[in-house]
């Protein structure tokens, strides 16, 4: 998103203080890899640059570019670690990071850096990544077993209703571990966990969600049978996309989705050996082995009620 108001002034002000004008455009190319200030300021290369001028132009095209909360996190970074064998005192940092708040990010600990506050908006990356980053994401795959039969069976009202319940359900679990729906085909989809454990983050949002279902079929279901769900969850390292028909071409997305249609029985979740290894001990233990090969390690849950 795009950043307005004071914010902006305080990081012109910021970075103007902070650095010359050729640690700025490095900095700046951090993010965008062919910066270059004398092109987006007009300056020829042969008059210098102010460092008001510079400061302005970079973090306005940061801003255009919605990279602004990236770029605050670089000045939160070498500020703290340092940057190429020196430490930077930046200016009107606790102001930055305040004022970054109020407008409706977080900090994350784990991947330090900031991050749409989840109680203010949610969007599909965050906030913050971008097409095309690299980067480890934990996936949730789920389906709604027997579909076809069902929607055959039953009114087309009953079956809205009831997988709307079932939407109700997906979202309120999801919504509580910071996941992002990536793709909802009305009788199942894929969530997305990017920040803060987020393997063990997706494995009890998926076991919240079976239990959570138990109690739907016991006491609300419109049905005359239990809805009955398959899940999955699986991990790895590919790119942010934002187009759903690429999404689905990502390889720890395909995995995903093959453990839960081929290893998954109804009302049961399936977790990879990646995921299984990286659960506290109270949830791993819950898992059963499903599969031991060398190749592929399956463990399997289910909330016998």
């Amino acid at each position: 998103m795009r950043i307005k108001g004071s914010l902006v002034n305080t990081a012109v002000r910021s970075l103007a203080q902070s650095m010359n004008v050729h640690t700025m455009e490095n900095l700046a190319r951090r993010l965008i890899r062919t910066y270059d200030l004398n092109e987006r300021t007009g300056f020829p290369p042969s008059i210098p640059i102010p460092n008001l001028d510079a400061a302005r132009q970079i973090i306005n095209d940061m801003n255009d570019g919605e990279l602004f909360p990236q770029f605050i996190n670089l000045l939160v970074e070498i500020s703290t670690k340092g940057w190429m064998g020196k430490k930077y005192d930046i200016a009107y940092l606790k102001e930055l990071v305040k004022e970054i708040k109020e407008h409706g990010f977080i900090y994350d600990p784990e991947n330090k850096l900031f991050i749409e506050d989840p109680a203010v908006r949610r969007t599909r990356n965050w906030g913050v990544l971008r097409e095309g980053q690299d980067c480890i994401f934990t996936f949730l795959r789920f389906d709604i077993v027997g579909n076809s039969e069902l929607v055959r069976k039953y009114p087309g009202e009953v079956i809205d209703a009831t997988y709307n319940d079932f939407g109700d359900i997906v979202k309120r679990s999801l919504n509580r571990r910071n996941g992002r729906i990536w793709s909802w085909e009305g009788d199942g989809g894929l969530i997305a966990f990017y920040f803060s454990s987020k393997n063990q983050m997706a494995t009890l949002c998926a076991m919240e969600i079976l239990h959570e279902l138990f109690l739907y079929n016991r006491l609300s279901c419109r049905l005359d049978e239990p809805l009955l769900v398959r899940m999955a969850v699986h991990g790895g390292n590919c790119d942010y996309m934002s187009s759903e028909e690429e999404i689905k071409k990502l390889d720890p997305v395909k995995k995903t989705i093959e453990y839960e249609s081929k290893y998954t029985a109804p009302n049961t979740l399936t977790v990879s050996g990646v995921i299984h290894a990286t659960l506290d001990d109270i949830a791993a233990r819950e898992f059963t082995p499903i599969s031991s090969s060398e190749k592929m390690k399956l463990y399997s849950y289910r909330f016998a009620g």
